[in-house]
């Protein structure tokens, strides 16, 4: 299944809009595909191993990162005592990284977009938290075949030879699935509550689950 972007709208959510709130940011499109924006049509970089970094610190503050430009990056919060908003903004392409309500424990990327590099992230909670950033092997990899579970927001990794997956979600919240592959994005699912769903990838890739509150299962083919 071919899917082409004819738009997004970006609506980001207040969290005190209603009871339960916190479901971040919500994109709205008619088909999934977003080429990335790049002058010519070359290659992205290869992948290459990068020394983790770990940032620490209590409540709301900010920090420089040095990692690569040209590289892909997992950026992981954890604040396992955050009663209220927890916020991660970044001065990069992706912007708003994590918007969620609670303790919270996830997995996002950074520098999917080669001319807007991560420098600067700014954390909004009010507990101890920390966050680092990492490349791909600290993913889990997904199997041809085999169920992977989660809970919360993730990126794994997704196999050459995978050409479909099935997803399927529990949650009151928003619920996104994302593929990144070479030189593209596509945005495979966005919508509210649970879902079961298959939808056509590409690998080698990365899979990215948004949903801070769903529990989650994944079966690729």
């Amino acid at each position: 299944m071919k899917l082409r972007l004819f738009g997004v709208v970006v609506l980001a959510l207040a969290a005190g809009c209603a009871p339960g709130g916190g479901y971040g940011t919500i994109e709205t499109v008619s088909g999934a595909s977003v080429r990335m924006p790049t002058a010519t049509s070359t290659a992205p970089p290869a992948p290459r191993e990068v020394p983790t970094e770990t940032h620490t610190g209590k409540g709301s503050g900010e920090f420089e990162t040095s990692w690569p430009a040209d590289q892909l990056g997992f950026f992981t919060f954890d604040c396992p005592k955050c009663t209220s908003n927890v916020i991660i903004d970044s001065d990069g392409g992706e912007h708003g990284l994590v918007n969620a309500i609670g303790a919270y424990k996830g997995t996002t990327w950074l520098n999917t977009y080669e001319d807007r590099p991560t420098k600067r992230v700014t954390v909004h909670a009010n507990a101890a938290w920390t966050a680092t950033i990492s490349d791909f092997r600290s993913l889990p990899a997904v199997v041809l075949g085999q169920e992977s579970k989660g809970k919360g927001e993730a990126v794994l990794r997704l196999p050459e030879g995978v050409s479909r997956v099935r997803f399927t979600a529990k949650t009151r919240g928003n619920i996104a699935l994302w593929i990144h592959a070479g030189d593209f994005r596509d945005l495979l699912l966005n919508q509210i509550g649970d879902v079961q769903v298959e939808r056509d990838v590409r690998g080698p890739g990365y899979l990215k689950v948004d949903g801070y509150e769903a529990s989650w299962t994944l079966t690729p083919s």
